[in-house]
């Protein structure tokens, strides 16, 4: 079996573990187990959670949405998704502007008066 599973290039665990499987073994990957909703109904949702705050992020719009959905008893959505569909609708925060540089040189060299005593900012 070992010169097939080589040949073929695919692992002989996996070989086996499809020999013993049944007759009727489904992959749970490929059945789609809920409706996804469309991102229409997301992007209504998001902003309905959001137009009290418009400075929540897609982490905390999500948080709400899924929130809500839980509590009628719906699937949750993925952050990811809701980073997309908000992204394609512009409801992102912008970015934070990026922090000056200091002009004072770090090079890890602390002075002190002799060698071997203790530093401290005190």
């Amino acid at each position: 079996m070992k010169p097939v599973c080589s040949a073929l290039g695919v692992a002989r665990s996996h070989i086996v573990q499809m020999l013993v499987r049944p007759a009727d073994w489904i992959d749970g990957r490929t059945i789609q187990t809920f409706h996804q909703p469309s991102d229409a109904v997301l992007i209504d949702a998001v902003r309905a959670e959001i137009t009290a705050l418009p400075t929540y992020g897609y982490r905390r719009a999500g948080a709400l949405v899924n929130r809500t959905r839980a509590s009628m008893g719906l699937q949750t959505i993925n952050h990811k998704r809701f980073y997309r569909v908000m992204k394609a609708s512009n409801l992102l925060l912008p970015k934070a502007p990026k922090r000056p540089v200091s002009s004072r040189v770090h090079d890890g060299v602390i002075s002190v008066g002799e060698s071997n005593q203790r530093w401290c900012s005190d």
